[in-house]
């Protein structure tokens, strides 16, 4: 605590020119969604960010930076304090819900940008109004754009400037992509992650093991990819499945979600609601295998505007989908996707560009649009 209040002193001492964007990251594995923006912003304009963390173990914070002052807050008063006496132009994060809990806006006239940290829809997995107090928002398709505008209309809101983004963790998974990848042929050389959402109905938390040993049965090889919220809400089911399976061959449990190297390796991915089953089937071109289970509804509104989810719509575009009392039927839904492997890639690939802004280029947009903003508070 006192470590945290010593740095926030120390942000409030920096000279404003140099914090007048700050960019603000709840936890490690959301650098994969800022730093892009962050090292072309500071490269293209030479102009000075601050970027504050809540987790010691940011990577930003042990690298000497140009241009980019870092600061680790994480207590829950000091936080409050930070957010509360903010004295800045912008503020970039990716965290919703600002306004709506104890992080609120600034007494401080302070430009709010939030930076999409999924591909998936706006209204359905997100809590009531979880945006509803940002003033610009850099979207990931036009998915987010539609639904974010008819939930303004349907609820009365001053409409917030939208812009055309992109997904930055898709693009580094396009730049890192095998271009001598050939799909399987047999049952025991095809590898399966398996990357679900979290919750008390994610796949995990309800019939994961029983996918696992269907999987293994089978002759898969499988990788497993917890959630960070399944390790701190359900760490019991991890454990479980560990000890279940940690001593055969085919399996093993990614503990380091911020690499991408799982991915690359695996031939399909499985999954329930995740936004990790667009970022695999976009960013490689491979398929996607769901278990049906209840989706994750935190908007008991969502279904006040028309706008389909996308996370519902697409499933059947990017691969295929099981009921979970029909487990028995993942191998043959394999077997069916890898047959039929060069149409599922070239529907992949047109759902993509359909869907997705900026495919490759988000960071350079992302520079460009924060460079924007800023460029408009000036003028205020």
């Amino acid at each position: 605590m006192f470590e945290s209040w010593r740095n926030l002193r120390k942000f409030n001492k920096l000279p404003r020119e140099k914090r007048r964007i700050v960019f603000y990251s709840e936890g490690a594995s959301y650098h994969k969604f800022l730093w892009p923006i962050m090292e072309q912003f500071t490269s293209e304009y030479e102009i000075n960010i601050a970027y504050v963390t809540s987790d010691k173990t940011d990577p930003l914070l042990a690298q000497e930076l140009n241009n980019i002052e870092t600061f680790f807050i994480f207590s829950k008063s000091a936080l409050i304090t930070f957010f509360e006496t903010l004295d800045a132009d912008i503020l970039a994060m990716t965290m919703p819900d600002l306004g709506n809990y104890h992080i609120k806006r600034s007494r401080h006239p302070v430009h709010y940008v939030y930076i999409h940290h999924s591909m998936v829809s706006t209204h359905m997995i997100y809590r009531t109004g979880a945006f509803d107090n940002f003033d610009s928002i850099l979207c990931v398709g036009p998915h987010q754009m539609e639904e974010t505008r008819q939930w303004e209309k349907e609820f009365g809101l001053e409409p917030k400037q939208l812009f055309q983004h992109g997904y930055a963790p898709l693009d580094t998974i396009l730049a890192s992509k095998p271009e001598n990848y050939q799909p399987p042929v047999k049952s025991e050389e095809t590898k399966i992650i398996i990357a679900p959402s979290w919750g008390p109905h994610g796949l995990l938390e309800t019939a994961g093991e029983d996918v696992v040993k269907t999987l293994l049965d089978s002759g898969y090889k499988v990788i497993v990819r917890p959630h960070p919220r399944t390790r701190q809400l359900s760490p019991n089911n991890i454990t479980s499945m560990k000890k279940r399976f940690g001593g055969t061959a085919n399996f093993s449990m990614e503990e380091d979600v911020k690499s991408f190297d799982s991915y690359l390796a695996s031939d399909i991915l499985l999954s329930d609601w995740s936004g990790a089953a667009l970022e695999f089937a976009f960013g490689l071109e491979r398929p996607v295998l769901f278990i049906d289970l209840p989706p994750k509804v935190n908007n008991p509104d969502y279904d006040r505007i028309k706008a389909i989810p996308i996370e519902k719509f697409i499933r059947n575009k990017i691969g295929r989908v099981v009921k979970v009392n029909s487990i028995e039927q993942i191998s043959s839904a394999i077997e069916d996707m890898m047959q039929n492997y060069e149409s599922l890639v070239a529907t992949i690939g047109d759902v993509r560009d359909e869907w997705i802004f900026n495919v490759s280029k988000s960071h350079e947009k992302g520079a460009q649009l924060i460079f924007s903003i800023y460029q408009d508070t000036l003028k205020n």
